[in-house]
């Protein structure tokens, strides 16, 4: 992709900022659930849809330049909308490579686009694996991977907030599964719509629900070990989780205290035995319902 000028860049962004303009006065309260029309509102905003992905094409050129991401991760930063996964307020900040906070409290938010893109190039991602992410929030995460594995993959997300599971199954096109059922931990099936295909989506505790999924879901020989990416901060490694990768299994999660020093550990099982390594220092809310 050839590198927009300046002022190709500024007027993509002026673009996307007039036609976010549309949504500012559409909710009373910013912190309230989005509703489904408004989704489907900004869904089906082909003008929106357009400036978003040309507002985001200066974002790929710099990701590129600072990063070694493969092109398929760049493809998806490009063609995975993330206006859609954002709040309404924050539509013209979609094209941003920051985080984008989702409730008041600072709980959950919209990662930036290269902390997802460094977490997959950690654990090696790659079509046809199987991803296994805790913390889906309102599934973009879900969505740039799905488009990574491709259909010979499949994306299992889990998220505590019934709110946020509930849009992300909305904006994903996958069933929402309230509590962890088995048919939904041993699926992997597609979704009823080609966004949804390939994702299976679960609300609950994020780590008691991975450690059924690892448990469940081992490995035969012709499927990959299951690859794992946590999007939140854990106060400790994840020993349990750890403990069930199967040969060949990667896990990726920050570690450290939500208001201190935080660094991304990359797990890998490798002929039995767990290989560690530290990725540098990084900022992510804070793990929630433990502790």
């Amino acid at each position: 992709m050839s590198s927009p000028s300046s002022t190709e860049s500024r007027a993509a962004v002026a673009s996307l900022a007039a036609l976010a303009a549309r949504y500012d006065d559409r909710r009373p309260d910013r912190w309230a659930s989005v509703p489904e029309e408004l989704d489907a509102a900004i869904a089906f905003d082909v003008e929106l849809a357009e400036a978003g992905r040309v507002a985001r094409a200066p974002l790929v050129v710099e990701l590129a330049r600072r990063f070694e991401f493969p092109a398929r991760y760049l493809d998806a930063i490009l063609l995975v909308p993330r206006e859609r996964f954002v709040l309404p307020e924050d539509l013209a900040a979609s094209a941003d490579d920051t985080p984008l906070p989702l409730d008041r409290a600072g709980h959950a938010t919209v990662s930036a686009p290269h902390a997802y893109l460094l977490t997959f190039s950690l654990l090696g991602l790659a079509p046809g694996d199987r991803l296994l992410e805790l913390g889906t929030g309102t599934g973009y995460g879900a969505a740039l991977a799905r488009r990574i594995v491709g259909p010979a993959g499949h994306v299992t997300s889990i998220e505590i907030d019934p709110a946020l599971h509930a849009r992300a199954a909305r904006l994903l096109g996958a069933r929402p599964d309230r509590d962890g059922d088995d048919a939904a931990l041993a699926s992997s099936g597609a979704g009823p719509s080609d966004e949804g295909a390939g994702v299976t989506l679960l609300c609950g505790d994020g780590r008691s629900l991975a450690e059924r999924v690892l448990a469940s879901g081992r490995a035969t020989p012709s499927e990959r070990p299951w690859k794992v990416a946590v999007t939140y901060a854990l106060i400790e490694p994840p020993a349990a989780l750890e403990e069930r990768l199967a040969d060949g299994g990667v896990l990726v999660a920050p570690v450290g205290a939500w208001e201190g020093h935080q660094e991304l550990m990359r797990v890998e099982r490798r002929q039995g035995a767990l290989l560690r390594e530290v990725h540098g220092a990084v900022r992510y809310v804070a793990e929630r319902g433990r502790g």
